[in-house]
């Protein structure tokens, strides 16, 4: 009998205004924790999709790094190619250049000893005296191709470094174009 007679004062208590009052106090923290259940399960689902998108863009920065990289590595490796590629020719220029110095020399000391020799001394003119000087001729010859092989030397050195920085700027803009 006791907890009826409780019951009953409870429901005698709540009529009026103060269950007005009371069911109002219910309502209105029944809505405020709806609105914070609300809130907590929105944000939640919004740091998660934060947290899955910075995931996302760490892993693309990564494969573009990586991407990066490769064609770094790449490019080094061409561009050693080609430097080993100049150096081979740059040693195969100074050997012929070598080769023609060491031929013109050997011909002037031919034409030397020849000339030396081609004077007689009763007559004193040469064998070919009345003929044509064609030891000068093929001394002027041999003039003219040293100083075409001298030429010809610096202009393939002078390509070899045109090829490079061609070849370089080449790499590069593939370069930027694969990264864009």
């Amino acid at each position: 009998m006791a907890g009826r007679t409780m019951t009953m004062q409870v429901i005698n208590a709540l009529t009026g205004w103060k269950g007005y009052l009371a069911a109002a106090a219910i309502g209105a923290a029944l809505i405020v924790a709806g609105a914070v259940a609300w809130s907590w399960r929105w944000s939640s689902g919004y740091d998660a999709g934060h947290a899955a998108a910075l995931a996302e863009v760490q892993i693309q920065q990564a494969a573009i790094e990586r991407g990066i990289e490769s064609e770094r590595a790449r490019a080094d490796a061409q561009y050693r190619g080609q430097v080993l590629a100049r150096q081979q020719l740059e040693k195969n220029l100074a050997e012929a250049e070598r080769q023609r110095v060491a031929a013109a020399t050997r011909l002037r000391g031919l034409l030397k000893r020849y000339s030396d020799r081609t004077t007689h001394p009763a007559t004193g003119a040469g064998p070919h005296a009345a003929g044509p000087d064609w030891i000068g001729i093929f001394g002027e010859c041999v003039a003219r191709a040293e100083s075409l092989g001298r030429r010809l030397g610096q202009v393939g050195a002078d390509a070899a470094e045109f090829a490079d920085t061609v070849n370089g700027l080449q790499g590069y803009a593939r370069a930027i174009q694969r990264a864009r």
